[in-house]
């Protein structure tokens, strides 16, 4: 989310520097119809989000060819902001389908550890037997010698 936080801020930024831009580009031109900041600002924005309702328009030739980078960037900041948010969502989905295949991965693995130690554990009780077996039979091979 940090990214999206960057994005934004970043983006306030660029409006506002677009609107003192525009604002000193177009205030003085004559039949412009940004007038103050808060016609720059609105023009900014609605430039910005792709909106262009058209109500104000830049008069001047140095006027449209910031108009033109502010269309670019605000086709730019939609197109970035909208993949960083459905990054972050498949990222999310992702890493819970990797959390669930390694939980299922590890319960496998515990399984199949616990089953081998079983059956060592069986193997060794079995050699134990067989051992006492042979060793009580030992025993009593030496006692029949010794009587």
């Amino acid at each position: 989310m940090e990214t999206i936080t960057k994005l934004l801020i970043v983006s306030v930024m660029v409006v506002l520097l677009g609107t003192f831009l525009m604002y000193g580009v177009e205030s003085n031109a004559p039949n412009s119809e940004i007038k103050s900041l808060e016609d720059a600002l609105w023009w900014c924005v609605a430039t910005v989000t792709t909106v262009g309702y058209g109500d104000i328009v830049p008069v001047t030739s140095l006027g449209r060819y910031v108009a033109i980078v502010y269309m670019g960037f605000g086709i730019s900041m939609i197109t970035i902001l909208l993949s960083t948010i459905t990054s972050n969502f498949y990222n999310k989905r992702i890493e819970g389908v990797e959390r669930k295949k390694d939980k299922e991965e590890l319960d496998f693995f515990r399984t199949a550890v616990m089953d081998k130690l079983s059956e060592l554990e069986k193997k060794q009780n079995q050699c134990l037997d067989l051992f006492h077996q042979l060793y009580i039979k030992d025993q009593e091979k030496t006692d029949d010698k010794n009587i």
